[in-house]
């Protein structure tokens, strides 16, 4: 909303959104930290002279680690008739974002694949010895044929 408002000329709509967005985050924003509270609270809040969304977006990713956040949940705002991020509001950077595949998870996936694979390799040579004692005439299932035989 901040940046529609700084940016885009948002209008009354806008500055209203902004307003309900910010008054329902502030008190959450504001126990993480006040001075990021009162950056956003001085942008968007109802009769705001101007609005920064440099300022606003600065504050509210200065607390996305005490909200339990982080950039990879947030995103940007995203900009559809151009297929891309508006300018300065793409998506901001931390470990999140930045992540590079571990040996710990390299060897979590070879044991999981090997595993996997001999699991299917045992199945498939079970499958390959029933069909084979099937076929010479000795399943290794066997059907009982059970005679009934009523008393009179």
């Amino acid at each position: 909303y901040a940046y529609k408002v700084d940016k885009l000329q948002g209008g009354e709509k806008e500055k209203a959104e902004g307003a309900a967005f910010a008054a329902a985050v502030l008190p959450r924003v504001h126990a993480a930290n006040s001075d990021a509270a009162a950056k956003i609270y001085n942008n968007l809040r109802v009769g705001a002279s101007s609005t920064n969304h440099q300022e606003v977006k600065a504050a509210f990713e200065s607390v996305y680690p005490q909200l339990g956040l982080t950039c990879a949940d947030i995103g940007g705002l995203w900009n559809e008739a151009e297929k891309s991020y508006y300018p300065g509001m793409g998506p901001c950077t931390d470990a999140s974002t930045t992540k590079v595949v571990t040996e710990t998870n390299s060897t979590l996936a070879i044991a999981l694949g090997t595993t996997f694979g001999v699991l299917f390799a045992l199945a498939l040579i079970a499958v390959l010895y029933m069909r084979s004692r099937e076929k010479k005439g000795a399943p290794v299932f066997k059907t009982e044929m059970v005679q009934n035989s009523a008393s009179t």
